[in-house]
């Protein structure tokens, strides 16, 4: 069975189907393949893989990606195989090897990376539509992390309650639970406002962070890298005293608080939520000023919100674009700017020429320039078409002018 997934074999593609090939059904697929009558189930595919692998699944509307990869570190530092899956891609013990699709990809792919690359542990990011999709179907996870819970995806969802319940029912098992929240019952988390019934057994809650000194900037990280600490301490063999030592060999996240100029000082993040944007500006002292836009045919009623927490924490506020997709540009930017009452903004289509402003701006005024939503993304989406692009390397290219 390992030959033939590796060997592209098996395929969960209708269109893809051949005499040679066998199908897998998923909870996905089914309504496309009742005609079918050779097939197999995720479930069976996993029994005759035997996989030894150890699953360990991130969900939150903030915070995966950082946890995701400060816990990778820590249980290669234990010795093992590690395999990270999520928003930045596929990577194995810590390098880069297959490039992002979704953020939870179909169950195929999870297990072929899985069994190609012979991970002992195999921690993936798991997005809500993730788990409505049921594209974790089968897989059973040794650890479950819940980093954050903040207004997004509303577009999807449609109301923060049903958000609440699906992030909720991905808790309910019992696998090991590591939660940044405050214990209300032995059942019952209380995660940024928001209370969550979970199975109590194998239950653990960071309230507080494990450790005040770690190697990226944010006050927010100290609890990723706490529910990253934790979960290592629960998975490996090490000390505490061998963990901490390791975290403090950790290089940090590409496009997660990233310093990638100091004269003037300008950071990249990722954060794309009112949550998000709120945690890493008010992480940062003294005078700022900040980039951001919002993806287009996406929630849009964060982008006010969005708006509200520049105005509240920014000197000088540029609003551009940032995966438009087919919505109008100055639309989406018309939204944001309706929660902004009293910081000085303007708006700059084109998001080189808002950052280029934005630096003159952090130059003159000795200001801190933050560049918010894309992170370590490598293009801008619009309506039909790609464009390649990133703030890094505008950023640099506008310096080194």
């Amino acid at each position: 069975m390992k030959n033939l997934l590796l060997n592209d074999l098996i395929t969960d593609d209708t269109t893809r189907l051949n005499e040679n090939k066998i199908f897998l059904k998923t909870s996905q697929n089914s309504k496309y393949a009742k005609h079918i009558k050779n097939y197999i189930t995720p479930k069976e595919l996993l029994k005759k893989l035997d996989l030894k692998t150890q699953f360990v699944a991130l969900t939150g509307t903030n915070g995966k990606t950082t946890t995701a990869f400060v816990l990778g570190h820590l249980l290669r530092a234990a010795g093992f195989n590690v395999g990270v899956q999520g928003t930045e891609g596929f990577y194995y013990n810590g390098k880069k090897v297959e490039d992002k699709t979704l953020t939870t990809p179909p169950v195929l792919t999870t297990i072929k990376r899985a069994v190609a690359y012979e991970c002992d542990f195999f921690i993936m990011e798991v997005s809500s539509h993730a788990i409505v999709q049921n594209r974790i179907e089968a897989l059973e996870f040794k650890a479950k992390i819940f980093t954050s819970f903040s207004q997004d995806h509303l577009d999807f969802h449609k109301s923060m309650e049903e958000y609440r319940k699906v992030k909720e029912s991905f808790f309910q098992d019992e696998a090991i639970k590591v939660v940044k929240g405050r214990l209300i019952k032995a059942d019952r988390v209380e995660i940024d406002g928001y209370q969550f019934v979970m199975n109590p057994q194998n239950l653990y809650v960071i309230s507080k962070p494990l450790f005040e000194d770690i190697p990226m900037a944010g006050e927010f990280n100290k609890y990723n890298f706490s529910l990253a600490f934790k979960t290592a301490q629960i998975l490996s063999s090490k000390s505490e005293e061998e963990l901490k030592k390791a975290i403090e060999t950790f290089k940090g996240v590409a496009g997660r608080m990233e310093i990638i100029a100091k004269s003037p000082t300008v950071i990249v993040d990722f954060a794309h939520t009112p949550d998000g944007m709120e945690k890493v500006l008010e992480s940062i002292k003294g005078k700022k000023t900040v980039v951001f836009g919002a993806g287009g045919e996406r929630d849009s009623k964060k982008r006010p919100l969005m708006g509200k927490i520049a105005d509240k924490y920014a000197d000088y506020i540029i609003l551009t674009e940032d995966n438009p997709r087919c919505e109008n540009v100055k639309t989406i930017c018309e939204d944001i700017a309706k929660g902004i009452k009293k910081t000085p903004y303007e708006v700059i289509v084109k998001r080189e020429d808002a950052i280029k402003k934005a630096l003159s701006i952090a130059k003159k005024n000795n200001y801190t320039l933050l560049i918010l939503g894309k992170g370590d993304e490598k293009y801008i989406q619009y309506c039909n078409h790609r464009r390649e692009y990133s703030d890094k390397r505008c950023v640099k290219e506008i310096l080194n002018d």
